[in-house]
């Protein structure tokens, strides 16, 4: 049995823990760019018709800077994945690219996810990333005000439901809530949430996952490094005071909820 599988039941701070030990060892390694004999991205196959993908797991470079990791989405992109029984798609080292900028013809992370989705027969992928603490949502979710999931029309609108539904008390405590197609709409065609859908036709989401929601526990006591510090004079002191404070219950019960839709969406069943 797997570590996230043990942990699904019990206490929030064994899947903190195990996503705090998967992040140290997989991701946060060379100033988060990854070990460097791992492979630019690490796939695992699944039985549910659902890909989960954190493309930004590790830093990356975009016209010619390098861009900070959005941290933990590689370790949460596996915890939901096992526990769901879907596959997953992580970037696993630095290689001198941008899977959700770069063109599809050029990007050897979304080519490879397309020929995943094909062979086996996936009808959905999650594409997460990170937002700071002082982001003005929670959770954003980008559908391309829809273009994404033409395949499964209102699965956008659903999941919002959802993840409004199973997070509301730690969206209340905060003063959050969860938008759909907002400030990260997914709209560039080279994201890999339109590039998927465009190329596979199957419904396709990022989510953009608040620091709170998504750092389970203190690593370091820093941000992740970049060629320059990813937030602003304003966002700086609240991103600080997230990380140093962090709320395992509320990474565990996002992880939760997005095992729920990621089982979801594999029925195709939205109503």
């Amino acid at each position: 049995m797997s570590e996230y599988v043990e942990a699904k039941a019990g206490a929030s701070e064994d899947l903190a823990s195990h996503m705090v030990m998967v992040e140290l060892a997989r991701f946060s390694v060379n100033d988060y760019r990854g070990l460097d004999d791992a492979p630019p991205f690490s796939i695992v196959e699944g039985e549910l018709p659902v890909v989960v993908s954190a493309p930004h797991a590790v830093s990356q470079l975009r016209e010619g800077r390098v861009k900070p990791s959005d941290d933990f989405t590689g370790a949460m992109a596996l915890a939901v994945a096992e526990l769901s029984g879907a596959s997953s798609i992580v970037a696993s080292r630095f290689d001198a690219s941008d899977p959700n900028w770069d063109p599809f013809e050029r990007c050897s992370y979304k080519q490879t996810l397309a020929s995943m989705v094909r062979e086996l027969g996936v009808v959905a992928v999650l594409d997460l990333h990170g937002v700071p603490a002082a982001a003005l949502d929670a959770i954003e979710i980008g559908s391309a005000d829809g273009y994404t999931v033409r395949a499964l029309p209102g699965a956008d609108e659903f999941a919002c439901r959802l993840l409004r539904e199973r997070l509301r008390g730690h969206l209340r405590k905060r003063g959050k809530a969860v938008s759909l197609n907002a400030r990260h709409a997914a709209r560039g065609r080279n994201t890999v949430a339109h590039a998927i859908a465009r190329e596979c036709g199957v419904v396709a989401l990022q989510l953009e996952v608040s620091t709170p929601f998504r750092v389970p526990s203190v690593v370091r006591g820093h941000v992740p490094p970049g060629e320059a510090i990813p937030f602003t004079n304003d966002q700086l002191p609240v991103e600080l005071v997230a990380r140093r404070n962090p709320d395992p219950v509320c990474v565990r019960d996002t992880v939760h909820a997005l095992v729920e839709l990621a089982r979801i969406l594999a029925t195709g069943c939205v109503e």
